[in-house]
């Protein structure tokens, strides 16, 4: 090999070897995958995750290879949600989705440093979870759906008149229900209907609930309770059973069953709850510093359940529904 050709090799492999150096300066190297960690209390917000992963990749979140997701599924109790909130501490993940308010407190105690997005709380103030609406503070924001409970009861009572005792399962352990529970019970004293609460904490005291419903109450209102809505096609078959109306909080569950809902939507919740991910993965901005959003309701009715049950919705009412299941 001639001395001329050395040389042209020396200065080729020199200029690969800076090229190479300025592309790792100039950050061109292949980037770390984001890793979100999703902790979940309720089996049916599994669609709220659905719609969030759908939604992350309409923004340009492709999963195995800019993203993957750690979710071991909902959790089997609120005990087990401390250990579930440590795992992402310690996997050192960068962003947790947390799906109902007890996941939710369960991060925030864990960590004052990983990005949280909550998706959905009822009360993100009182729960101690934000400091107000408008500025969250600390490493957390989310999608609050707020209390739609007088406005769902006031529906509940125009579309079934007849209703005057009103049967409430709920968990005393569940912010979000016992919340949910103080202003339904506030609202039902000024429409003059009565409320028969039922305190469940486990599956067995849930079961007890379905099969024990008490003689004399003329409808079932489920709260947004993890606990409770986790078994909620089994509260609307056992309520189609014994001809009572149900009233649901989650849009989406109506058409198993359940009469009306003046409630969230999950597929909506999931698409808010990505849009917050993503201003704080792609932009930067600490959750702190962005607003909790609100969830939009709507009035849905099922008109299938209402004429097995024989009740007549007058015209007035079917058209200010945003959804009429038929």
């Amino acid at each position: 090999m001639n001395f001329k050709y050395q040389i042209k090799l020396i200065v080729l492999a020199g200029l690969l070897i800076l090229a190479s150096l300025l592309m790792v300066s100039c950050g061109t190297e292949e980037a770390k995958p984001i890793t979100i960690g999703v902790i979940n209390l309720a089996p049916s917000l599994e669609p709220l995750y659905e719609n969030f992963r759908t939604q992350m990749a309409e923004l340009g979140f492709t999963e195995g290879e800019n993203i993957n997701y750690i979710y071991g599924g909902p959790a089997a109790s609120i005990a087990d949600l401390d250990t579930i909130a440590q795992e992402f501490v310690e996997a050192d993940v960068d962003l947790i989705l947390a799906m109902t308010t007890p996941a939710s407190q369960a991060v925030a105690r864990a960590t004052t440093d990983i990005p949280i997005i909550f998706a959905p709380v009822n009360d993100p103030i009182g729960s101690g979870l934000v400091d107000n609406l408008i500025h969250p503070g600390k490493n957390i924001t989310g999608v609050t759906f707020g209390s739609q409970e007088e406005k769902r009861l006031e529906w509940f009572l125009r579309v079934a008149p007849e209703i005057k005792r009103i049967y409430i399962p709920y968990n005393p352990n569940d912010d979000s229900s016992t919340t949910a529970l103080g202003n339904v019970s506030a609202a039902a004293s000024r429409f003059g209907a009565e409320i028969v609460q039922v305190p469940v904490q486990d599956g067995d005291q849930v079961a007890a609930a379905i099969e024990n419903i008490p003689d004399g109450v003329d409808a079932i209102y489920l709260l947004p309770d993890s606990l409770v809505m986790g078994r909620v096609s089994e509260f609307t078959t056992k309520a189609r059973e014994l001809g009572l109306p149900t009233s649901v909080p989650e849009t989406d569950t109506v058409p198993g069953g359940g009469l009306m809902s003046y409630g969230m939507s999950l597929d909506a919740i999931g698409k808010q709850a990505a849009r917050l991910a993503n201003q704080v993965l792609q932009n930067g901005i600490n959750p702190g510093e962005l607003p909790v959003e609100n969830a939009e309701f709507f009035l849905v009715i099922n008109l299938k359940t209402a004429q097995d049950l024989g009740l007549e919705i007058p015209d007035e009412i079917l058209r200010q529904a945003d959804i009429i299941i038929r």
